[in-house]
């Protein structure tokens, strides 16, 4: 994956509407997160951590987490 493919798919992460497009965008996606994408959400959250926007941090790490769970499993 590229370093603006992992932004691209973050983005979509953090803009879900609800927990259901949340879900479709992981299971669709899930398979192709590599390092770089690891690597483009840490520093995503570490920018939300910064900002002082702790929501935005501890969801975008449970979703990382999350995925990190998913796709070491298949």
């Amino acid at each position: 994956m590229t370093y603006q493919a992992a932004q691209i798919l973050l983005r979509k992460i953090v803009q879900a509407k609800d927990k259901d497009e949340l879900q479709r965008i992981i299971s669709n996606n899930v398979s192709q997160c590599d390092g770089v994408f690891f690597t483009e959400l840490e520093r995503l959250v570490e920018q939300y951590h910064t900002r002082g926007d702790e929501a935005s941090e501890r969801k975008l790490k449970e979703v990382g987490d999350f995925m990190a769970r998913l796709r070491f499993m298949i």
